[in-house]
């Protein structure tokens, strides 16, 4: 079938009263609502379908309409974009496109009528004559594929299942041609066929026991399921007849994405225990991760028991061999390449080759030497398990309004000193956004941070908060050709990878790489759903944890702490600490997992109470004390250190900072505004020489770093009680 003639789409202008306008009752827009039913033609005029029409476009308090409502009071009628329209019957007109900004002008006509709106710059001559543009035609098919140029292939897209409903009808129309239906709408054979195949998905799940919790936002999981190769193998999926022929595993994948009741599993007939357990899978990235792990039998079954998808993902013995043999396969190629160039390297080829022997001695060394797993492995892991040391040095070229500055010389406990505003905080963040290297989080949950903001922040928000571009570098370990660098760029044009562009908002490209091996991430933001992230290659330079007192309660990150904690001992130290200088009725602090908060008993009190209740002080010296375990062998960050704790428990508990750092090998990171702290720091009695401080200010040509280590800190304070935050 061919091509509808451009000309037939194409209309005239003229102005035409707003009581002649009628809603589109069958518009696309509305047709995933569960109340949606098609109208007839003969039916689409009668006043019940027409109010009905209107609460599916406006809401039942016009909560959908607000923002046409302020910025036609604010700006009056722009027409930016013509209102299409179809003349019927008895001099009516049915609107094709602009039900929106027709049921806007109704509900602000009976504003005006019954006296209870100002209209702003309205102009109420508008209600007897609205511009519109007619089309000659009221074929049902091309009525369709006018809304189809506009919300399927045009910039003001439907939601993406609406679009798949308006295929599918259209389909029709073009009597089953697939072709005519892609030529008429400008769009893929590609994206018709997922489209309608998902459909297809989703109305098999609709007929599942589970049919009834269907909701429109969850078609992208369908589409998505259907986008990886091993879940289609997975369901025996026939795109030909799009019906699943595994229907057990069908009715697995479905049992996944839905609430489900699980048994308790008592003995007694008599009652019924049941406990509701959520969906598995609620987003597109929970659908990539099972897509990885679907070919493991064992990881099926652990799903199926635990109903956690990082159950099941830790439990993949799939996962892992992959992991090991892409690893080994990359060994074998380099050095089969190296060893047929051999009489080409030169000394400091074999200085490198000496290396990544010493590197394979470690791996075999760790493994030797390195307790049986407790939990379940992290899904991003350090590129080297054992260092030597940590960072050396660290340059911030472009964060924050941060630009060339660089800390040289880095030892265990770091003091960073300045005035207000020198980018103490900025520097911390850049610090830590290093050693996540191309995990977008990092860069995401600090903005989040920052911001105290609790829970998952509005994307336009989150948006707003990140830089255009930003470039770390520094040296990690203790081998000079160790570099390691993050260069993050931000992008606001949408590029061709970005199929629905609707709510697209940004785009990050991030490099990083450290000791000559590069990674790299693409995360793309969206208004309506959570970010896309693709990676090449997963892997931080260290454990790292950035704190700071005035942030938003973080109870999860102390929840994964906790663990860490008690297996090292920490815990028991921290506590001990507690009890020592600041309660000695303290007996214990447990973490209790309903509802997840860390309850404190006392002597003489019959009941917990909640850590919140006690002293910020007691809570920022418990915080900090867990972190350490959660970073053995890697990086914390410390904001505002002397925040809500009594100067005199700064000479104790700087000791026992320095001491932690020490028995866990983790290089520690502080700002403060308190010369007490760092006086504390140097005249605590423990080792100076594990000390550098840093004088942070700002200048002409941008911030800059004056470096003194703990020994001469210690004599000029001695000799001119040094003042680090004066430095100039």
């Amino acid at each position: 079938m061919s091509e509808e003639p451009v000309e037939q789409l194409r209309g005239r202008r003229r102005t035409v009263s707003l009581a002649r306008l009628y809603l589109d009752p069958n518009n696309f827009r509305f047709a995933d609502n569960p109340a949606y039913r098609l109208v007839a033609p003969e039916d689409v005029f009668k006043p019940e379908v027409q109010r009905i029409t209107s609460t599916f476009v406006s809401g039942k308090s016009q909560e959908y309409i607000q923002d046409l409502i302020a910025s036609i009071k604010e700006n009056g009628w722009l027409e930016i974009d013509p209102i299409l329209v179809e003349q019927r019957d008895g001099g009516r007109f049915l609107v094709v496109e602009g039900n929106r900004r027709v049921a806007t002008l109704k509900h602000l006509q009976r504003q005006y009528e019954d006296g209870a709106a100002y209209l702003g710059k309205l102009d109420v001559a508008l209600f007897a004559k609205v511009p519109v543009v007619l089309h000659d035609t009221a074929d049902e098919r091309q009525h369709m594929v006018m809304m189809g140029l506009h919300h399927i292939s045009g910039k003001r897209r439907w939601p993406a299942i609406n679009r798949a409903l308006a295929m599918k009808r259209l389909q029709q129309q073009f009597d089953g041609d697939a072709n005519a239906v892609c030529r008429a709408l400008g769009v893929t054979r590609q994206d018709f066929n997922r489209s309608v195949r998902t459909l297809a998905l989703v109305d098999a799940y609709k007929e599942s026991d589970y049919g009834d919790q269907f909701k429109s936002d969850q078609y992208t999981l369908f589409r998505e399921v259907l986008g990886k190769p091993t879940i289609r193998s997975w369901l025996r999926w026939n795109d030909s007849t799009s019906v699943a022929a595994e229907q057990l595993n069908l009715d697995r994948l479905f049992s996944w994405m839905s609430e489900v009741d699980t048994e308790d599993g008592d003995d007694r007939s008599d009652i019924d225990y049941r406990a509701e357990s959520g969906p598995v899978i609620t987003t597109v990235g929970h659908v990539r991760e099972l897509a990885k792990l679907i070919e493991d039998p064992r990881a099926v079954k652990q799903l199926d028991e635990t109903r956690s998808l990082q159950e099941a993902t830790l439990s993949s013995d799939l996962l892992v061999k992959t992991e090991i043999e892409r690893a080994f396969g990359d060994c074998d190629d380099g050095i089969l390449k190296l060893n047929k160039r051999v009489g080409e390297l030169d000394s400091e080829d074999l200085d490198r080759v000496e290396h990544l022997i010493g590197k394979l001695h470690g791996i075999s060394y760790a493994h030797k030497r390195r307790p049986a797993a407790s939990g379940g492995r992290m899904p991003w892991q350090p590129f080297n398990e054992r260092t030597h040391s940590q960072f050396s040095t660290v340059r911030v070229n472009a964060y924050r309004g941060i630009s060339g500055l660089a800390l040289e010389g880095l030892e265990r406990v770091n003091l960073i000193a300045g005035i207000n505003n020198a980018g103490k905080t900025s520097l911390l963040e850049a610090i830590y956004l290093l050693a996540h290297q191309n995990d977008e989080t990092a860069l995401l949950d600090v903005a989040r941070w920052r911001g105290r903001m609790e829970g998952e922040p509005d994307p336009v928000w989150l948006t707003q908060q990140l830089q255009h571009v930003i470039h770390i570098d520094g040296h990690f370990d203790a081998f000079e050709e160790n570099v390691a660098s993050l260069d993050i760029q931000r992008i606001d044009e949408p590029d061709e990878d970005i199929k629905d562009q609707t709510s697209f908002l940004t785009k990050l490209l991030i490099k990083s790489s450290y000791g000559g091996k590069g990674q790299s991430a693409n995360v793309a933001l969206f208004s309506d759903r959570n970010h896309r992230a693709t990676f090449q290659g997963q892997h931080w330079l260290c454990r790292s944890a950035l704190t700071s007192p005035f942030w938003a309660s973080r109870t999860d990150v102390l929840t994964e702490a906790n663990e860490a904690a008690l297996e090292a001992g920490v815990k028991a130290k921290v506590i001990g600490f507690i009890v020592e200088h600041i309660d000695e009725a303290i007996t214990s602090i447990e973490l209790v997992k309903e509802p997840n908060r860390f309850l404190v008993s006392q002597e003489g009190f019959d009941q917990a109470s909640d850590l919140s209740s006690f002293g910020d002080g007691m809570r920022r010296i418990f915080e900090i004390g867990l972190l350490f375990a959660s970073v053995r062998g890697g990086v914390l960050l410390i904001d505002e250190f002397e925040n809500a704790i009594h100067t005199a428990l700064l000479d104790p508990f700087t000791r026992i900072v320095q001491e932690l750092a020490a028995e866990h090998d983790v290089q520690v990171f502080l700002t403060t505004h308190s010369k007490e702290t760092l006086d504390a720091f140097i005249k605590n009695g423990y080792r100076t020489d594990d000390i550098a401080g840093y004088g942070i200010c700002r200048g002409p040509d941008g911030a800059h770093a004056r470096r003194f280590d703990g020994d001469k800190l210690l004599r000029l304070n001695r000799a001119v009680d040094f003042d680090l935050r004066g430095i100039r």
